[in-house]
This record gives C-alpha cells, sequence and structure tokens, in this order.
C-alpha cells in the first residue's frame, strides 16, 4: 500500500464500473493512473497517480459541479500523504505531522474511517486529536481536514483541505440532488 496516494472507495459488487469512472475522471482531471488495486478491505481501492493527487482530486471535484453524474459509482476520494501501522503510537506521530500545517488561526477537523480495526472510532480519534493544539475546531466548516483512513493493520493519514476531498453524496446534497444509495 506504501506506493498509493489515493483512495477511492466504491461499492464492492460494481468494482470494475469503479474502476473505469477512476480510470476515466483521473485522466480528464489532466492525471495518470500508474495504478489500480483493490485494497485488504472490499469497497476501496488503492490508486497510484503520478502528479500530486490533492490537485487531481481538486480538479474532478471542481468539474462534479458542472456534471455530478461523471461519478455514479464511487463515493469517497482521498489523497494520502503517509501510511503508517495502525498502532496508537505510529497514528499518533503521523497525526502530530499532519497538524503542524495547521494554522494558529484556522479551523480543523478529523475525518476517520475505520475499517478492520479494534478500537471503537470514537475512541481512535479522541486518542488521536488529544495532543493537537493548534487552530480551533470546527466539525461544519473546517479550513484543513486530518484525514485517516484505516485499512487493517495499515493507516493512511493526510492533511486536506474541503477541496482536495470527495465525498459524493455530501456534493450531491449541495448540489440539491438525490444521494446515492
Amino acid at each position: 500500500m506504501e506506493n498509493y496516494n489515493l483512495l477511492v472507495t466504491f461499492h464492492p459488487n460494481q468494482a470494475g464500473l469503479a474502476e473505469r469512472e477512476v480510470r476515466n475522471r483521473i485522466e480528464e482531471a489532466g492525471g495518470t493512473v500508474e495504478d489500480v488495486e483493490r485494497s485488504n478491505v472490499r469497497g476501496v481501492f488503492c490508486v497510484k497517480v503520478a502528479g500530486n493527487p490533492k490537485e487531481i482530486v481538486t480538479e474532478i471535484r471542481s468539474q462534479f459541479r458542472d456534471y455530478p453524474e461523471m461519478l455514479s459509482h464511487t463515493y469517497h476520494w482521498v489523497p494520502v500523504d503517509v501510511w503508517v501501522d495502525a498502532n496508537d503510537e505510529d497514528m499518533i506521530d503521523a497525526v502530530n505531522s499532519a497538524a503542524e500545517g495547521i494554522g494558529e488561526h484556522e479551523s480543523w477537523m478529523m475525518h476517520v474511517h475505520k475499517r478492520q480495526h479494534p478500537k471503537h472510532s470514537e475512541e481512535l480519534m479522541l486518542t488521536l486529536t488529544d495532543r493537537i493544539q493548534k487552530g480551533r475546531v470546527d466539525l461544519k466548516h473546517p479550513e484543513k481536514i486530518i484525514a485517516v483512513e484505516v485499512l487493517g493493520d495499515r493507516a493512511a493519514i493526510s492533511l486536506l483541505t474541503r477541496e482536495e476531498v470527495i465525498d459524493v453524496n455530501k456534493l450531491r446534497l449541495e448540489a440539491g440532488l438525490t444521494v446515492m444509495a
């Protein structure tokens, strides 16, 4: 997983359509797909793109505003800054490193998706946010998002802006459209 810099979720029964969508959207955004691999967790692709995955996701998100039907087989697109072991110590270190990119007056939130990990989500979030002393927490309109994607024994950690992550259902709601099942 270490070489993959983008995670994309999809319905497990639509893997073929979802992979085609991932490849097409990345190419349309000016990126190049080097590899797409199913992760050890059903419904999650690990994608390796050439270039900056944050810029690619930002461009896809921008295009989505005009063409919301372009994302019909994928759900979340999350760029990855670093992979670590999914133990408290390594994740805390990675989250604290990511938090260094939060300005003193910036708002932030943590976004945690955990899959196949024994710790309860709320407990994990409290453990990871405990030492962050920068900025202010804003769960509705944060300027920065610390994304934590746990896939079994590995975790992807990123510091993102709202424009650098895609939640298809949230964007559909903002556009006044119905959400996907």
